[in-house]
């Protein structure tokens, strides 16, 4: 798939649109949660126990959103 670019966002972009559609969350809380594994649209890569990077994939977070959604309404 030569050409295909992968979306990702930083953990203070995630927070403003998770923001937008009613959540109550900051950048710390998205961080720990893909690496806890709660939010599934991220992947954060460790080094001496602290997060070094967190990769936060719009596709994976624009999916997680809508399903939350449809739970939801």
């Amino acid at each position: 798939m030569a050409g295909t670019m992968i979306e990702t966002l930083n953990a203070v972009e995630a927070t403003e649109i998770l923001r937008n559609v009613g959540l109550r969350i900051s950048p710390e809380t998205v961080r720990d949660g893909i690496q806890q594994g709660v939010f599934p649209f991220g992947d954060c890569v460790m080094s001496g126990g602290k997060v070094k990077w967190c990769y936060i994939y719009r596709n994976q977070l624009d999916r997680w959103i809508a399903e939350k959604e449809e739970v939801f309404t």
